[in-house]
């Protein structure tokens, strides 16, 4: 299992640091979300953005509560996904001028960091199966 810096036993998938990240990155979509226009195209990729976000520690969660060795690294591996298609809905947001230039960097830049992240922990989990 994942180790945070302190080598702290993992009793639970808040101990994951993959699920901390994503987990404080979703809270940030959610806050720069509230601030979309109010036009039905806005609302649409609001739900999006808000969906694939909030899937990703949500799933994490789900796949370390009850799956272990190839279930639990499958799940992983659509996160990673979920974590692509976050990425997506921010860029066209940032285009569309929904998010700022800065919020959007530093909201993109915490994904590539959770996608290398959960690439780390699929491929460990692949060699201790």
């Amino acid at each position: 299992m994942e180790k945070n810096s302190g080598q702290k036993k993992i009793r639970d998938y808040r101990d994951l640091i993959v699920w901390q990240r994503a987990h404080g990155l979703a809270k940030a979509v959610i806050k720069t979300c509230s601030k979309f226009p109010n036009t039905e195209e806005a609302r649409i990729i609001k739900k999006q953005l808000l969906r694939s976000s909030t899937a990703i520690p949500g799933n994490i969660a789900e796949g370390y509560g009850g799956n272990k060795g190839k279930v639990f690294q499958n799940s992983l591996t659509i996160e990673r996904r979920e974590a692509t298609e976050t990425d997506y809905w921010l860029f066209l947001s940032f285009e569309l001028g929904y998010i700022e230039g800065a919020i959007h960097l530093a909201i993109e830049k915490g994904y590539q960091e959770v996608r290398a992240m959960l690439s780390s922990f699929i491929s460990r989990l692949e060699k201790s199966l």
